[in-house]
């Protein structure tokens, strides 16, 4: 019988930038945001088998609950929380990912060390989807490491994704800038 801590069914994974990402570090802001939310005591394991992501330059994360309870059930509501106090703890921008597997639904964040944070919340492959623009890698690389099926490979975006996938460009076109600009 699968428990809590090897559940496939909710998932809080952190991708933090490789070079900036220290275990020990992360840990205590982890751990510092499950107590104050009185959720299951957990810890962050690193995932190896991320291959495509390691090679683009991220450490993945994966909160694993120590006890029957999920603490990645816990923390659903405190993604973005987590994902700011970790990008400050770093000093470079991490993404927050939650899956509820079962349920088909998932909430990332992505933030800055100095910016607010930006969030996406819905279906898991749009979340997922999102994600993998946002790290920068094929999507089947994120259905891999979740242990899903991988997107329709014969999915065609209508009119209405491209419109909204060109002005998800103009926008990071225009924030990179303004970031530059800073």
């Amino acid at each position: 019988m699968e428990t809590a801590a090897d559940s496939r069914e909710y998932r809080v994974v952190f991708f933090c930038p490789a070079s900036n990402a220290r275990l020990e570090r992360l840990e205590v802001s982890v751990r510092r945001l499950l107590s104050r939310i009185q959720a299951p005591p957990a810890e962050l394991a690193p995932l190896t088998e991320a291959g495509a992501l390691t090679e683009a330059g991220w450490q993945v994360y994966l909160v694993r609950s120590l006890t029957e309870r999920s603490a990645a059930q816990a923390m659903a509501a405190y993604v973005s929380e987590a994902t700011c106090a970790l990008a400050a703890e770093v000093d470079a921008e991490v993404l927050g990912l939650y899956v509820d597997v079962s349920g088909d639904s998932a909430r990332i964040c992505r933030c800055g060390p100095e910016d607010g944070p930006e969030t996406f919340a819905g279906r898991r492959q749009a979340a997922l989807n999102r994600t993998s623009e946002w790290l920068e890698v094929a999507p089947a690389s994120l259905s891999a490491l979740f242990q899903l099926d991988p997107p329709d490979a014969e999915y065609e975006p209508d009119a209405d994704d491209r419109f909204v996938e060109e002005k998800l460009r103009e926008a990071r076109t225009l924030m990179e800038r303004y970031r530059t600009a800073k």
